[in-house]
Order: structure tokens, then C-alpha cells, then sequence
């Protein structure tokens, strides 16, 4: 009896834990009890944090402080294990991949010898930003390896979630739709706000492992010359990938930020500021709140994180030197 796997992937800042968030929750309504995977970038763990907080006792694992596909693609196999060992078993494994990976590297370590009895691949959704995915192929063209990657987060998804409709005009979102039809007409489009889909469409054959047999999967079949590809291309990747950067800033507790100064500074990178998220505070509050940067827009949310403060800034061939100097002016 396998476990299926679901996979999410997306560039960054497309609403992957937003959707993440209220999938699990579904999941969970519909009696099924899940396992959660998650990559982060950075070195401090922020995502996972929010969905401790918001679902409390779901079991996860977590891969911090690199790329699920290059640095960290050795760990996936320890990772999925150690989910698969828990009692009561999972019904179902959910990876959040980090913005820049592409899914088939995680479906390549699937295949390993201590996993492949184990698991077997339900789908691939793939969460785009609206407002930004047209952006992509001039912010990174000269960056060939990492734009293959986006594509190919949208070649091998078996759903595709065009979030953030709201942020953009129908014009807009129908080139959109014609660039998610291009890379892959098979797919279902599901257009969103806040990853707000109908999850029958994304959920639907799944029941407790305890109640059946064996799962069949629901994926498309990648090629069966895909992994020797994949091998291939792995080390151009490590390059592509070494262009984003992670900076982690710790903060002072007693520090407290101008909410205007902070999102400034955030805008003020030549749009190489990819995605921001942290806890500090702001405009005097004695508490912390959950900063998100995306999109060159900033939301805060309050929290009950009571940790050290910090933010994680990820970009694209940032001068870390230079940001962090001019960090100092916000403060």
C-alpha cells in the first residue's frame, strides 16, 4: 500500500503556504490525516511557523536553508521516511517546494530504492502570480536555467492555480492563460484569489489509507527519459540557483520599525527583492507582527510568535553588503 504524494511548487511569493494552509484544512475536514514536507530558502523558518500556529499537531518536517533540488535533494529521501514511520501513518504526504525548484527533482528522489514501494505520485499543482508571471522571462533573461525552471513548473503541473486575479485586468489575465496554455494545454486552469479553488478538483479519488486497497495514481506519466535529463541538467541548476540569495537579518526585540520605512527599503532594490517575510515590530508595538513582502506589496498580520525578531530577504544577485548598510537607515 502506497502513500500518495501531493506536490506544490511555484515561484516565489506565488501564494504556496496560503494555499498550503487551506488545503491542509480540508484535508483534514474530509477525515484524512496528513504529512507535511516543507523547503525554505532561507535559514530561518518562517512558513512553517505559520502553519504550526494555524494547524496545531500536524505532523512536518521541514528542509531549511536551501534548495529541495540541488543542496538539500540528498535529505528528501530521511525527510519522507521519517513521515512515512509515523503512527498512525499518514494518508497523504504534502510538499511545499521552494520557489525555485522544479518538481521533477523531487519526483526523481521518489524513486529512490527506500522510498519507491512507499510512495507514489498523486499530482503536481503549481500556484503562478497573476500580476508577476509575464515579468519573468525579462527579470531573469540572463538567467536561462532558472527561467527552464519556472517553465517547467508549469510543464509538469497537473493543476495550475493562476492566483492573485484581483491584482490584474482580464487583458492581463488572459495572456496569462494563454502562457499557461502554451507550456501545458492538459492541465486544468483555476483562476484565484487568496488560492481559493474548489479542492474536489484537487483532492478528488483520495480516502484514508485505511479504507482501501490500492491507490491508483492520478498524475500524468512523466517521459521515461525524464530522469536521465534531469541528471543532466542538475549541475547547470546550482548555478541558476546561486543567483537567489537568502539574507537573514536578526533584529534587536527591543527594535521597532516604521511600517513605511520598511516596505521603502523592501521597493527601493531595483525590483531584485524577490520575497520578504519575518517578525518584528512596527511602529512601536511592544508585539511582533508577521511581515510578507511579495510583488512589491507588503501586508503585516498580527501574531502570537513570541521568538527572537528577524526578517529573511530573498532576492536576485543582491549586494548583501550593500543591503544590509542600508538596512541600518530603516532602523
Amino acid at each position: 500500500m502506497k502513500t500518495p504524494v501531493l506536490i506544490i511548487s511555484g515561484f516565489l511569493g506565488s501564494g504556496k503556504t496560503t494555499l498550503l494552509l487551506q488545503l491542509l484544512s480540508d484535508i483534514r475536514q474530509r477525515g484524512l490525516k496528513p504529512a507535511i514536507l516543507m523547503n525554505e530558502l532561507g535559514r530561518q523558518d518562517v512558513d512553517g511557523l505559520i502553519l504550526t500556529q494555524a494547524l496545531d499537531g500536524l505532523p512536518l518536517e521541514k528542509l531549511l536553508d536551501g534548495c529541495i533540488c540541488c543542496s538539500k535533494k540528498s535529505e528528501i529521501s530521511g525527510a519522507l521516511q521519517h513521515l512515512l514511520a509515523l503512527r498512525p501513518a499518514p494518508d497523504l504526504l504534502v510538499i511545499e517546494l521552494t520557489g525555485v525548484a522544479n518538481p521533477e527533482e523531487v519526483v526523481d528522489a521518489m524513486a529512490d530504492p527506500s522510498l519507491r514501494d512507499s510512495v507514489i505520485l498523486d499530482k503536481i499543482i503549481t500556484v503562478l502570480d497573476a500580476e508577476h508571471a509575464l515579468d519573468y522571462n525579462s527579470i531573469f533573461s540572463t538567467d536561462k536555467e532558472l527561467v527552464h525552471t519556472l517553465r517547467r513548473q508549469i510543464d509538469v503541473a497537473d493543476a495550475v492555480i493562476i492566483n492573485k486575479t484581483d491584482l490584474v485586468d482580464s487583458s492581463h489575465l488572459a495572456k496569462v492563460t494563454k502562457l499557461v496554455e502554451k507550456h501545458n494545454p492538459f492541465a486544468p486552469r483555476l483562476p484565484a484569489v487568496n488560492a481559493k479553488v474548489d479542492f474536489d478538483l484537487l483532492l478528488h479519488g483520495l480516502q484514508p489509507l485505511r479504507q482501501t486497497g490500492n491507490l491508483a495514481p492520478t498524475s500524468r506519466r512523466f517521459p521515461e527519459h525524464a530522469s536521465h535529463r534531469h541528471e543532466h541538467e542538475h549541475g547547470h541548476r546550482h548555478k541558476s540557483h546561486s543567483r537567489i540569495q537568502s539574507i537573514f537579518i536578526p533584529i534587536p526585540e527591543q527594535a521597532s520599525f516604521s511600517e513605511k520605512k520598511l516596505e521603502k527599503f523592501l521597493k527601493h532594490r531595483e525590483g531584485r527583492v524577490l520575497r520578504a517575510k519575518g517578525y518584528l515590530s512596527l511602529d512601536g508595538s511592544p508585539h511582533a507582527s508577521l511581515i510578507q513582502f511579495a510583488g512589491k506589496r507588503m501586508r503585516k498580520e498580527t501574531s502570537p510568535y513570541d521568538g527572537p525578531h528577524y526578517l529573511v530577504v530573498i532576492g536576485y544577485e543582491l549586494d548583501e553588503a550593500r543591503l544590509l548598510e542600508e538596512w541600518r537607515s530603516v532602523c
